[in-house]
């Protein structure tokens, strides 16, 4: 039996209920579905941003916004003329949920919680007779006549329209495939590095911000870094693991990294700060365990 819609999205993400809100939204006659092949929706939007939900960054020139973009800048420069960051602000405020910048220019929920990101795409779909059918892994992708045949396990869903929104999904790649489409092959982006060093062995929670080159190339980061009881993470190693995606997977994940713990301070203000916590607390001990619990001050100053 053939369950039929005007259109399908494949995806029960953000990119789906976004997508399928604002077709209903501006055609109320159109059937929608919405096929998830997990138990539940919005899965990875519930622990993004630490559970608070990253919306968007706070940059309003398409131009600029590309720029943030290791990859596909090119190609995201018409779409964000499109739809840019105020657009994105403007939605959400329609759709009652206000949102706010941080310095770093992240944009989050006024609530802090991705509960509320998640409560609003669910509400906007209930009221606009957005179907949401979970449990259903797509087997297979036809093209017949006029409409697209998506068969499930135990199901057929027939459409006139069909929109993909799985992310990085291979099943639904290979398929994508048969129908003329070229998969660049995806590598690993934004992870954290693992690092086994005596020096920092420990010092996990230790964050200042700081300048991270990696060795023979040309990537280079500044922000934010923390030291990890696996290694270094923080701001500035995602940033560089970003934008060094496939130099690093040439690489094979080994290579050398260069931290400039000092980054903006000159030599000589860094050498009369550490004169001045030493006479400061020359009398201090230090813990073995917190090896850099009293000179936070010098942390402090560099950050």
């Amino acid at each position: 039996m053939n369950q039929n819609f005007d259109i399908i999205i494949v995806g029960g993400g953000a990119a789906g209920f976004f997508t399928a809100i604002n077709i209903v939204e501006k055609n109320p006659k159109l059937k929608v579905a919405i096929l998830e092949r997990g138990k539940e929706v919005l899965s990875k939007v519930r622990i993004s941003g630490g559970g608070r939900c990253n919306v968007a960054h706070a940059c309003f020139e398409p131009n600029d916004l590309v720029k943030f973009y290791p990859r596909g800048e090119k190609e995201l420069r018409g779409p964000f003329h499109q739809f840019c960051s105020g657009d994105t602000i403007e939605w959400f405020r329609n759709h009652g949920v206000e949102l706010k910048a941080e310095e770093d220019g992240r944009i989050f929920p006024v609530s802090n919680s991705s509960q509320t990101i998640i409560d609003c795409f669910l509400e906007a779909t209930q009221r606009l007779g957005i179907t949401i059918l979970t449990g259903q892994s797509v087997q297979s992708i036809f093209k017949k006549d006029n409409f697209w045949k998506i068969e499930i396990q135990n199901e057929n869903y027939l459409a006139e329209k069909l929109i993909l929104a799985t992310g990085s999904n291979p099943k639904i790649w290979e398929m994508l495939q048969t129908f003329g489409h070229a998969i660049v092959n995806p590598v690993p982006s934004l992870f954290t590095f693992n690092i086994k060093d005596a020096r920092i062995k420990e010092l996990p929670g230790v964050s200042a911000h700081v300048s991270v080159k990696v060795k023979d190339t040309k990537l280079t980061a500044t922000g934010p870094l923390l030291i990890t009881h696996w290694g270094m993470s923080g701001p500035a190693i995602l940033k560089l693991s970003a934008w060094g995606a496939r130099i690093l997977f040439e690489k094979n994940y080994q290579f050398t990294i260069f931290v400039n713990w000092l980054n903006d301070v000159e030599t000589e203000d860094a050498k009369k700060i550490l004169k001045d916590l030493k006479l400061e607390h020359a009398k201090k001990a230090v813990s073995k365990k917190s090896p850099f619990d009293f000179p936070n001050r010098l942390w402090e100053s560099l950050v």
